[in-house]
């Protein structure tokens, strides 16, 4: 075997045991909390040695960041691949909703970490989670602006700003899943969704929707 083929073969090797680690920590980081979760849970709970972990991984704060930044991207693209197909602007919107529903199911550990380290307040994200993660929001929010205003073109929202609504959308799907998961953590988040798809379609299609 050549020697970057063994290269090769250790860097994909170091980006499992990472992705394990990572995993292991999203657990344990929604169980219990950031302050709550120890190191060496973390490694046992992945099952490598500290050592390895150490060799992978500054401390418990970039573990963090990376669980976060995982989850974050990885509902991202899903809601992304999700919306960006449909042609009419008000479904686009109406789709994020049910997206963000069913990805917060599939990431129930990111939903827990968000909801714990910050109470539920966007704006204490830059404190608790750092400006990477920060910088994933933004990215978020700026696309769901840019599907807002889409839909403001194509007549929708009227007498609305586009803005306000998109942070509308984002904080009450996150508040609702997060409240729906805290309360009835047996039941799938999708059966908050129609609630709160409700809501965004009154405000897409004016007051008298239905």
């Amino acid at each position: 075997m050549s020697e970057s083929l063994r290269e090769q073969r250790r860097q994909l090797e170091r980006d499992q045991r990472r992705a394990d680690i990572v995993s292991a920590a999203s657990r344990l980081f929604g169980e219990k909390g950031y302050d709550g979760t120890q190191i060496a849970e973390i490694a046992t709970a992945a099952e490598v040695s500290l050592a390895s972990l150490y060799s992978l991984f500054e401390g418990k704060e970039e573990i963090y960041q990376a669980a976060i930044e995982s989850a974050a991207e990885s509902i991202e693209e899903a809601a992304r691949d999700k919306v960006e197909p449909l042609d009419d602007p008000a479904e686009r919107l109406l789709t994020l909703v049910d997206s963000l529903f069913d990805c917060f199911e599939q990431n129930r550990d990111l939903l827990r970490i968000y909801t714990r380290s910050t109470g539920g307040l966007p704006w204490r994200l830059r404190h608790t989670m750092g400006d990477s993660s920060v910088a994933i929001f933004q990215r978020f929010t700026g696309w769901v602006v840019a599907l807002s205003r889409q839909a403001q073109t194509a007549g929708y929202l009227q007498g609305l700003d586009a803005e306000v609504f998109s942070l509308t959308l984002i904080g009450s799907v996150t508040t609702t899943a997060a409240f729906a998961i805290e309360r009835a953590p047996e039941e799938p988040l999708s059966r908050a969704a129609p609630a709160a798809r409700a809501i965004c379609k009154r405000l897409l299609l004016g007051e008298a929707a239905g």
